[in-house]
């Protein structure tokens, strides 16, 4: 397949990440044999819209989109699929509290960064001090963020990290997963020390790297935020963020598998 396929077994999942046409429909049998053999019970997968037929026939049901995701201006949709009946059972009390935030009218940090805080982006020479902080935040992640080599890595790929610090102490950490391709990145790794929320913190730094990929000319930015992290999602809805969609039970993280938000922007 040249398709980019994880299997995630910590998540217990199958994800496609980037689908190649060229692996339709054999793809969606493979999908089946790979989930059956390592136990996974969720399937998802990232499908320009027009190929989203392929997998409707095969139960794939849609959960979140993200419009003009690709260079053409199509949208790319996250077509699921379950193999346990238990998984696609959201959390109700946190659905409900997002419909009650979706239901009020955003508001804007007005705090400033304090004086004694700086905002930056980060390299590579900042990776201790960013394991630490992952560390200190997420009991789990679904990627090695832990790994000085996972970061090398994805600072390569493209990915760009941006920190807040307190003198030399590195206390807030973001990162933008960018598509140079189809000028879109995904807004994520968000971690603020404990002693350092109620600041804004995540605030300063999404406006940050809006600003950095505004200058490169990006033309979508989303996030998948974790439904039962509020505070994350009101921080996305607050800076006009649309709200597509809940991937249910989707992702390992700190510890338990969680439902995910899907928000997105045009820059």
């Amino acid at each position: 397949m040249l398709s980019n396929i994880l299997e995630d077994k910590a998540s217990k999942r199958i994800y496609v990440t980037k689908l190649c046409t060229q692996d339709l429909p054999h793809i969606i049998e493979y999908l089946d044999d790979i989930s059956s053999k390592n136990g996974a019970t969720k399937i998802i997968v990232k499908v320009p819209t027009k190929y989203s037929p392929f997998f409707n026939q095969y139960n794939y049901q849609l959960e979140a989109y993200i419009p003009a995701y690709f260079a053409d201006q199509t949208d790319v949709l996250f077509m699921c699929k379950y193999t346990q009946k238990e998984r696609q059972q959201a959390e109700k009390h946190y659905l409900g509290l997002l419909q009650n935030m979706c239901n009020t009218l955003p508001s804007t940090c007005t705090k400033s960064l304090n004086q004694a805080l700086h905002l930056r982006e980060l390299c590579n020479t900042d990776i201790p001090n960013m394991i630490s902080v992952f560390k200190q935040v997420f009991e789990t992640y679904p990627f090695p963020i832990f790994e000085t080599d996972f970061l090398q890595q994805s600072m390569l790929d493209g990915t760009r990290y941006f920190g807040v610090f307190e003198a030399n102490k590195l206390v807030a950490i973001s990162s933008a997963e960018c598509d140079a391709e189809n000028k879109n990145a995904e807004m994520t790794d968000f971690a603020v020390l404990p002693s350092h929320r109620g600041m804004c913190l995540a605030s300063h730094l999404l406006i940050e790297m809006e600003h950095a990929l505004r200058k490169d000319k990006y033309v979508t930015v989303y996030t998948i935020a974790r439904l039962q992290c509020m505070p994350m999602n009101k921080t996305f809805y607050n800076a006009q963020y649309q709200y597509t969609g809940t991937l249910i039970q989707n992702t390992q993280i700190s510890g338990s598998i969680q439902s995910m938000n899907v928000w997105y922007k045009r820059l």
